[in-house]
């Protein structure tokens, strides 16, 4: 049921706004004024003009009637006479004066007027007209004999001249009167007309206002409320299409609500559908990925084992051969490896102000051999720029992009720069192969994506070198940018800050890593027979002795054999009886909780790569570089060493 909103504006309301009935009472106000006075002035023209002219005729007939009476009387001299006219002729209605005017100049005026000549006769030689409320009429008199003319006023003759002076203030009445009649008739339509005008807008005012708040409450959302239709006009109608516009919105909201939680409830249905599959696809690769990797790092201690023992070069360059085969392997497991920890979401960013050209220096003394396999020239450019973010995501990003540009480039070279921009230092990777279509160059950063190796060849990798460029362009806060076209090779880019150059301290070196580990005892847990074997085999060669087991009890009945502690303890992550974490935390707790640890793994699901970061200890993933675990391992020796060097230091001066 619709709620009806007969929304009213309050009389404050109305004093708050009296725009509209301003305008309405100006409106009606108007007319009615400029009527009424329209009106006014036409009666007052028009009744001042008959009685004037009443006047004037009514004057030239006395004038006239009075020269007709007194010309014999005034040529035979009888002045008695023609008082006796005068009388009569003062003695008429609105007459102020008559007199005549003799030939000699002298005045013949009534018998009842004291003066001669009157005050309100003109002077000799005026002319007929109006002043000073009253109208002077003059006939001439004729000369004895003369024939008679027409009644009107012309110069002194030598019969002499009557004149008759007739009042004007009834004329001065009537103006008084019209002008009186107008302000009455307005003092009492005007107030009509403004109540009306002003009832009328009060009413029309609050009907906008109602339209007007149904409006606004329509762009709120209160698509219920209903206006009640107050008339058939104009006003009426717009009342009713808006109740029709709210109906209809209200519907198409209706609708569109359903059809929102619909496609809600399928994205919702698809989103989960997504993340199962993303879920299942995590678990695949973690599983595949950790099978995988356990014969190929057993695989890969034996051949660097192998390597350790072989004399003869035909024996050697096989051993090189599966070598450089487990290394293939290695590095798509890597990639895959790399994709799990970034999507688990722990791998960060930690910025540093470093010289750039250290790192391009490192590149340039890695890929230069592969570019030269290939025929083509790598060419760095130098710069001082120093920039402010991560190095190691920094290198495996500009890593990834020269790779990738000398495996797609076949002819020409690769070069990598820099260019300048305000605060920011744009890094490039040039190359002079194929180029990418524009179609393809969004296409090319999604995981799996190959433009050039429709075959899958082996060594074209797996198209996951540029999903990971732009995953760990993410987290450095900059988007890569591609600059590409089909035969005109292609451009890498992102922009890095600046930073102010900083004092370099020169790392110390230390002892070559194979001296670092002679007599070293390492204990080392893994439940796979292989990989244990391998170990213990590649330990052997380095001259590392070993207590391993395939669970801590094991480690830890050699260890108690050996009647020693061990300098480092290396533990597989996933064991038969527990994880990696908790055998270093048992061993540490028997024989000392200063002994590095490592772990090794070849799981790349992503709660186990959360586990591993959250307990703090470093970590190497197989299958393992021999040489980078015969580094790290003289690294933790050698650290551990000085840690004991500096405590006996502290305990001597102690004593001392």
């Amino acid at each position: 049921m619709h709620r009806q909103a007969r929304i009213r504006g309050s009389p404050a309301e109305g004093a708050r706004r009296p725009g509209l009935r301003l305008r309405l009472l100006a409106m009606a106000l108007t007319p009615a004024v400029i009527g009424i006075g329209l009106s006014t002035a036409y009666l007052y023209e028009r009744a001042l003009k008959t009685a004037g002219e009443a006047l004037d005729t009514r004057g030239r007939e006395l004038a006239g009637q009075l020269a007709l009476a007194a010309e014999f009387d005034a040529f035979d001299g009888d002045r008695r006479a023609l008082r006796r006219l005068l009388d009569h002729a003062a003695a008429q209605p609105e007459v102020l004066s008559v007199g005549i005017l003799q030939a000699n100049g002298q005045w013949l005026v009534p018998s009842r007027q004291t003066q001669t000549p009157s005050p309100v006769l003109p002077a000799a030689g005026t002319h007929a007209g109006s002043s000073g409320g009253q109208r002077v009429y003059i006939h001439p008199l004729r000369p004895a004999g003369e024939a008679a003319h027409p009644p009107v006023a012309r110069p002194q003759g030598p019969g002499g001249q009557a004149v008759v002076v007739l009042s004007a203030h009834a004329l001065d009445e009537l103006r008084w009167r019209i002008l009186n009649g107008a302000a009455l008739v307005l003092a009492v339509v005007l107030p009509l007309v403004a109540l009306l005008a002003w009832r009328l807008g009060l009413g029309l005012e609050r009907r906008l206002q109602a339209v007007n708040q149904a409006v606004a409450h329509l762009a709120d959302g209160g698509l219920s409320d209903r206006l009640t239709v107050g008339s058939a006009d104009a006003l009426g109608q717009i009342e009713a299409n808006l109740n029709r516009l709210a109906a209809t919105l209200q519907a198409s909201r209706a609708a569109l609500e359903a059809r929102l939680q619909a496609a809600t409830a399928d994205l919702t249905a698809q989103r989960q559908a997504a993340e199962a599959a993303v879920q299942a696809k995590s678990r695949f690769l973690a599983a595949a990925s950790h099978d995988l990797r356990q014969p190929l790092h057993a695989l890969t201690l034996l051949v660097a084992a192998l390597k350790e023992r072989l004399t003869s070069n035909e024996t050697l360059h096989l051993a090189r051969q599966i070598e450089a085969s487990a290394l293939a392997m290695q590095t798509l497991l890597n990639a895959l490896l790399d994709l799990s920890r970034l999507d688990a979401g722990v791998v960060q960013a930690n910025p540093q102000c470093f010289p750039l050209m250290r790192l391009l220096q490192g590149l340039q003394r890695q890929y230069a051999p592969i570019a030269a396999e290939k025929g083509l020239t790598l060419q760095v450019r130098p710069t001082q720029a120093w920039v402010q973010t991560d190095p190691v995501l920094l290198e495996r990003i500009l890593g990834n992009l020269l790779a990738n540009a000398i495996r797609y480039t076949e002819t020409g070279w690769v070069a990598i720069g820099t260019r300048l921009e305000q605060e920011h230092l744009r890094v490039e990777v040039w190359d002079t192969g194929p180029g990418i279509p524009p179609a393809y160059q969004e296409r090319i950063f999604e995981e799996y994506f190959q433009l050039h190796n429709p075959q899958r060849a082996r060594d074209k990798g797996l198209g996951l070198g540029l999903a990971i460029v732009a995953r760990l362009a993410r987290l450095l806060g900059t988007p890569v940018n591609l600059d590409s076209a089909p035969g005109r090779g292609s451009c890498f880019s992102l922009r890095l800050p600046i930073c102010a150059p900083q004092a370099q301290t020169p790392e110390p070196e230390g002892p070559p890593a194979g001296t670092a580990l002679q007599n070293a005892l390492v204990a080392f847990i893994d439940d796979d027979p292989g990989v244990l074997e391998a170990m213990v085999l590649l330990l052997d060669e380095w001259g590392v002795e070993v207590a391993a087991g395939m669970d801590v009890a094991q480690v830890q009945a050699d260890l108690a054999q050996l009647g020693r502690r061990p300098d480092v303890i290396v533990a597989d992550y996933r064991l038969g009886s527990g994880t990696g974490i908790e055998a270093i935390a048992t061993l540490r707790q028997a024989f000392g909780a200063d002994i590095p640890a490592l772990l090794v793994t070849g799981d790349t699901a992503p709660e186990t790569i959360r586990a591993i970061q959250a307990s703090g200890q470093p970590v190497l993933h197989k299958p393992l570089k021999p040489a980078k675990l015969r580094a790290l391992l003289a690294h933790l020796v050698m650290g551990r060493e000085e840690r004991e060097d500096a405590r006996e230091k502290r305990e001597k001066e102690g004593g001392d």
